[in-house]
């Protein structure tokens, strides 16, 4: 998304269906407040703000209407005037009436992206010669999700999902390999994290950053890591193994968070002994996963910016004006997309970096 002129901004809007009808003029104008977040580790959530109460009446308005029953699917679209962008679709799941001597009675509507689904009910299963994307196109599909996995390239020879939701186990699995799970609208997607991607938004310090906290940490980083276990099928030991020269991508820095621990403070080796292995191409793939997931905690932050559609969980977004080291590409973990009439558009957001 392109930067918007300071005119746009003064316009800030939102608009809201439910069950694919736009929300009647009556409950639009009680709308006080609208927040999305969006979360790589957690499903995506909104909640919409409303006046609940009808002072000609005298009786509760929302919380009594059909309009708001869960089940119903809500789109949100946020931005400026003739830009405006979804955000989020998913299913109305709660509703929670507040009622407050000093702000009156209002109505707060909440919901989660499909994903939801995944959560309920624990199961206890097993699959045998798989891949990690055949075993996410079958959970998935079970939810009603459409999906679209990325080949995870290594057939495993035993998985189990022990006591855990679908949403649980699918997560740990991606997470495992160094993929994400993200449901947009009704399709699950399974996928490497996109760090090597271009930036999809830029962002200068001068002109769009309200606030920004990045922080540069090397207590986290190793040089490398080692995965050791065991193959029941050859009843022998397995080891993979990912050094910092390994690293997916650096995000267009020169230097990675383990090469800088490992020239500031010497060479060190993080050990994994705690999964079974099929084989070692399984093993140097779990590996190189954690090296990658470890060197994501190298540069941390959180900021906000002027409402920005286009900064949204797993995007890379550019940050100019920042200095040498702190300014280049960020990974995108969270994004909280907020609206509210006095105070207009905003996106706060988390990130991540893994090199400098």
């Amino acid at each position: 998304m392109e930067n918007v002129s300071s005119f746009d901004e003064l316009a800030p809007e939102f608009r809201i269906l439910v069950n694919g009808s736009y929300l009647p003029a009556d409950a639009f104008a009680d709308v006080t407040e609208v927040t999305v977040r969006q979360d790589l580790d957690a499903p995506w959530m909104f909640t919409l703000r409303l006046v609940n109460w009808d002072w000609q009446r005298a009786t509760v308005t929302w919380s009594e209407d059909t309009l708001f029953t869960p089940g119903g699917v809500v789109e949100i679209m946020l931005g400026y005037v003739d830009k405006l962008e979804t955000v989020f679709v998913g299913e109305i799941t709660g509703l929670e009436p507040e009622f407050s001597a000093d702000e009156g009675a209002h109505l707060v509507v909440r919901g989660y992206d499909r994903s939801h689904r995944l959560l309920r009910g624990r199961k206890t299963r097993s699959w045998i010669l798989i891949k990690d994307s055949s075993i996410a196109s079958m959970v998935g599909g079970e939810a009603g999700l459409t999906v679209q996995a990325e080949d995870t390239g290594i057939e495993l020879g035993y998985v189990i999902q022990n006591n855990q939701t679908d949403l649980e186990f699918l997560r740990a699995r991606a997470d495992r390999i160094g993929y994400e799970v993200v449901v947009e609208d009704k399709t699950l997607h399974v996928r490497k994290r996109r760090i090597a991607d271009e930036a999809s938004v830029t962002l200068r310090r001068a002109e769009d950053l309200i606030e920004f906290y990045p922080r540069l940490t090397t207590l986290s980083q190793v040089g490398s890591v080692e995965v050791r276990g065991w193959s029941l099928d050859d009843k022998r030991e397995v080891v993979g193994n990912a050094s910092a020269s390994s690293l997916t991508s650096t995000m267009g820095g020169s230097t990675g968070g383990p090469s800088a621990a490992s020239s500031a403070f010497g060479a060190s080796t993080m050990f994994s002994v705690d999964q079974p292995m099929s084989s070692k191409a399984e093993a140097d793939q779990v590996a190189l996963a954690q090296l990658n997931n470890l060197a994501l905690e190298y540069i941390t932050g959180e900021g906000i910016v002027k409402g920005n559609t286009g900064i949204k969980a797993g995007v890379v977004v550019m940050f100019i004006g920042l200095g040498s080291r702190f300014s280049g590409r960020y990974y995108v973990t969270s994004a909280t997309h907020s609206y509210a009439p006095k105070r207009g558009y905003r996106t706060a957001f988390t990130v991540r970096r893994n090199a400098t």
